[in-house]
């Protein structure tokens, strides 16, 4: 073997062993999230752009959907998830240790009808697609249905699980009249639409999705659960700067792609503008969305809020960071 091969394999070893050494360095998580959604754009700027490895964090970052995300983060197989925080309430009024570490911003529920349905009156005797009876959609749904004046009955609320693409897919063939979800699958898809209701202009109490955890991961990992916030928060603040819009719509077109720059225009200024860098959870917006869910789930009203709703991490991040924006 020659001196040289023998130099190159030395090299090769100690740089092996370096990496190996940089890895054991790092706290692993996983960190789930119900969907791909114009929405977590700062979940993926934080991951894209290495901000959970400047806080010494090995992430793992992977689309589990709904519940399968909840039962994840149960059985410790994430140490984090973003998702719906009625799902995370539900099942820690059942006894489960989840706890709310953060709230994004509340999806922009609208009721979208066929072009063609212009009025109430049109909505009469129509379908609506929910994702399931009993979720976050068909609670909203109602209250929607309610304050434009239909009654139970007037119209027909039909289930089709399996995220949002598939209610889209329903409204797009003609089987339905209407859907209540945010409008960007179809800017993104380019399907015609009208707005008949406005969730956020009603002044109805929507919550987004929530970055949770279990009480145990975080009394035993508090160092972990501070830094993933840290982590998180700072990816908020890059995604806001505005000298990084056109790596964040870099980013985005790797997860959602499109040629058309007028949907990613629409998707930074509905996304990326007014995030909050701080997202606390709100207590009595959840109690007043809470209420939607307690007569078909009355264990919501035994969950305490005080101790599922944990800002604690937040506030000692943006302590650290002297409250600046």
């Amino acid at each position: 073997m020659s001196s040289f091969i023998v130099f190159a394999l030395i090299i090769l070893s100690a740089a092996s062993q370096a990496f190996s050494a940089e890895n054991q360095k790092h706290d692993r998580i996983r960190v789930g999230y119900s969907s791909i959604s114009s929405s977590r754009i700062a979940l993926w700027a934080t991951n894209d752009m290495g901000f959970f490895k400047k806080q010494g964090l090995a992430a793992e970052v992977i689309v589990t959907p709904g519940i399968q995300g909840t039962q994840a983060l149960i059985a410790g197989e994430l140490q984090f998830y973003l998702g719906g925080i009625d799902s995370a309430a539900l099942a820690a009024s059942r006894g489960s240790d989840l706890v709310a570490l953060a709230t994004a911003e509340p999806i922009e529920y609208k009721l979208i009808t066929q072009p063609g349905v212009k009025t109430v009156k049109d909505l009469k005797g129509k379908k609506i697609v929910v994702d399931r009876v009993g979720g976050t959609s068909y609670y909203i749904s109602l209250q929607i249905l309610e304050k434009v004046g239909l009654k139970p009955g007037e119209v027909e609320l039909v289930q089709v699980g399996g995220g949002g693409n598939q209610r889209v897919a329903a409204f797009k063939s003609g089987l339905v009249s209407g859907v209540v979800t945010a409008t960007d699958r179809f800017e993104q898809l380019k399907i015609p639409y009208h707005v008949l209701a406005d969730a956020m202009e009603m002044e109805i109490k929507v919550m987004g999705n929530s970055y949770l955890t279990t009480r145990s991961f975080r009394d035993q990992n508090k160092d972990v659960a501070l830094r993933t916030v840290r982590a998180l928060v700072q990816g908020r603040r890059w995604a806001k700067d505005p000298k990084n819009r056109e790596q964040v719509l870099k980013i985005y077109n790797r997860y959602l792609p499109s040629s058309d720059p007028s949907f990613m225009a629409h998707l930074y200024r509905k996304n990326v503008e007014p995030i909050p860098l701080y997202p606390y959870t709100n207590t009595e917006d959840l109690r007043i969305f809470l209420s939607y869910l307690t007569e078909a789930n009355p264990t919501l009203r035994n969950l305490k809020l005080s101790e599922f709703i944990d800002n604690s991490f937040l506030k000692r991040v943006e302590q650290e960071a002297g409250g600046q924006p």
